[in-house]
């Protein structure tokens, strides 16, 4: 079995790594003392998988992992031994795999940053975060603007999904509801009136003929449905579900709004983080094309960086190129005649954020009785539809 030794190297007055053979960690610990001198650590050398593919497929908690890593390091460890602590954690095989390729490639002589970007399942705002803090020598700080940028993106969509589960569970409840009643109870109901020839009215033979219907096609309207959950499933995976979403959106005035308003705060807190972290605001704007944002909002950033490359002012630029409002135009001036772009940034992201949560708090309010009030009219409508035959039998036998 393979084992990483860390050892005090008496020779170079220094903290020292090496891999060694042996049948146990007491053993490798033995046949080292005697060879080199003082050994501090010995960690068995997890088998893993190598391909960055393999390594991207699983479901790694970024935001988990900088927590640790930070707390690790304000303790003092080096990045070396915060990811071996990391390392020697009980944990999943994709973690482990991690953990695994970011040592082999720092014990390789890497960047963190270089490392990070060769296993795929940092993103980009990290990384550059990470690249940004090699250049002053603050990872801790870098860590934790990431945090707080992760926890506002968070906060946004929890926002929107908190929003979105009520009415989900209302249209599904009422979906399930009224199917119910289509294809188990109004063709019980249908042939209480089999034998009835007195006249009845139009609603009443809709109901009868949609009883008929549904009875003697079931199995294709099951296998219809079925078929409708798989696809509606499979087009979820593929993001088509999310990107047909989001040109409903644009195509929606009030909605496109508010859309811009969530994208445009991930845009300027990434910025806020990169440019904390040293980067030049062409910089950042280049590593934020790949965040994607949308279309639109890649076209501006492209547009703004070309703009500012010609020598234009940076409130400029940005309004040029539609990533601007009024007021985000005048705090980006102030920034320019201050100097102080991350408190600005950071400020804008901020009144982005405040609007998109304010939208979906109002939105919940009054979409939440009105969807209520929809699945209620639907499904009381099959029930009055279901007893109108017996009016109609009651007439007959007068």
């Amino acid at each position: 079995m393979r084992f990483v030794v860390r050892y005090v190297d008496a020779a170079g007055s220094a903290v020292a790594e090496a891999q060694v053979e042996a049948g146990s960690a007491a053993e490798a610990r033995a046949l080292w003392d005697a060879a080199r001198g003082l050994v501090l650590s010995v960690q068995p050398v997890r088998e893993t998988v190598s391909t960055t593919r393999a390594v991207a497929r699983g479901d790694f908690k970024v935001v988990w992992w900088c927590r640790e890593l930070r707390t690790l390091l304000r303790a003092g460890m080096t990045v070396v031994e915060a990811l071996e602590t990391l390392h020697a954690q009980p944990a999943t095989g994709q973690r482990a795999a991690v953990h695994a390729a970011l040592l082999r490639a720092l014990r390789e002589g890497q960047a963190l940053s270089r490392a990070m970007r060769s296993v795929d399942v940092f993103p980009e705002v990290l990384i550059a975060g990470v690249t940004a803090s090699e250049r002053t020598g603050t990872l801790v700080p870098a860590l934790d603007d990431y945090l707080r940028y992760a926890e506002l993106l968070e906060r946004l969509r929890k926002t929107a999904v908190s929003a979105a589960i009520y009415p989900a569970v209302v249209v599904s409840l009422g979906g399930l509801i009224a199917l119910f009643l289509l294809l188990y109870v109004l063709p019980r109901f249908s042939r209480m009136y089999v034998d009835f020839h007195g006249a009845v009215s139009p609603a009443t033979a809709a109901l009868m003929g949609v009883s008929r219907l549904l009875h003697d096609h079931l199995h294709l309207v099951l296998g219809g449905m079925a078929m409708m959950i798989v696809i509606l499933v499979w087009a979820w995976r593929q993001g088509w579900v999310l990107r047909a979403g989001g040109a409903l959106l644009s195509r929606i005035g009030p909605l496109q709004r508010q859309w811009d308003h969530f994208r445009l705060a991930k845009l300027y807190q990434s910025l806020a983080l990169m440019f904390r972290g040293g980067y030049t605001l062409d910089e950042a704007l280049q590593v934020c094309e790949g965040l994607k944002l949308g279309g639109q909002v890649a076209a501006g950033l492209h547009a703004a960086r070309q703009a500012l490359n010609r020598g234009q002012a940076v409130s400029q630029a940005f309004e040029a190129a539609h990533l601007t409002e009024p007021v985000s135009l005048r705090l980006l001036a102030v920034g320019e005649r201050t100097g102080s772009f991350d408190g600005v940034l950071q400020t804008i992201a901020d009144r982005h954020a405040e609007a998109f949560t304010l939208f979906v708090e109002r939105a919940t309010r009054i979409v939440e009785p009105l969807l209520l009030l929809v699945v209620a009219l639907v499904v009381g409508g099959i029930v009055v539809m279901m007893y109108m035959p017996i009016f109609d039998i009651a007439n007959g036998v007068r």
